[in-house]
């Protein structure tokens, strides 16, 4: 499986016609801000370069667009939009809306923060059978993350280092114990 991070899609033409070819070898799973999901689904987006003004909601039909691709797009931000198929026994597969909490305000001051989150995504991927969970599950733990060191950090640089920590710090009990989010089917 390969992860799709569509990094300054919205922002930058060329890196969005890029990105846009790429489709057509199915990630597992796309991940971005709600600016280069917008910009990937070529619904036209308000971002510059490689930052967003778009808000996570407004990505989500978008989200759901792309989900012709891939089994699940998250759009990360304040509170992170994650979009993926659901069925069980009684249901086709439908899509539903995974909204996670928590993160820090920090975050979007420390360079490549969201390609650490890709990265962790990547990982989660790798291991998991099913993309929506393991797409899920690295957005939530990254947030853990970012609740841990912003506990402990005094400004940017400091959390940045404390940020490395809380990803190691995360674990099974944590992510039971504090994990903020809600599904929904769209």
């Amino acid at each position: 499986p390969w992860v799709l991070d569509p990094i300054g899609a919205g922002g930058l033409a060329w890196r969005g016609s890029i990105a846009a070819q790429l489709l057509a070898f199915k990630p597992a799973v796309i991940r971005g801000n709600a600016s280069e999901i917008i910009g990937l689904a070529g619904l036209g987006s308000h971002a510059r370069g490689f930052d967003t003004s778009n808000d996570p909601a407004q990505a989500v039909p978008a989200a759901v667009q792309l989900l012709e691709h891939t089994a699940a797009v998250s759009a990360s931000g304040a509170i992170d939009h994650v979009v993926g198929w659901v069925a069980d026994a009684q249901n086709p597969p439908r899509p539903w809306l995974i909204k996670i909490a928590g993160g820090s305000a920090w975050l979007p001051k420390v360079t490549a923060s969201g390609c650490s989150l890709g990265a962790l995504v990547a990982a989660y991927t790798a291991v998991a059978s099913d993309y929506l969970t393991a797409l899920v599950s690295a957005h939530v733990h990254f947030a853990l993350a970012a609740e841990l060191a912003e506990a402990t950090a005094k400004g940017p640089g400091s959390f940045a280092t404390a940020f490395i920590d809380g990803l190691d710090a995360v674990d099974a009990e944590l992510i039971r114990a504090k994990a903020r989010f809600e599904a929904s089917p769209l």
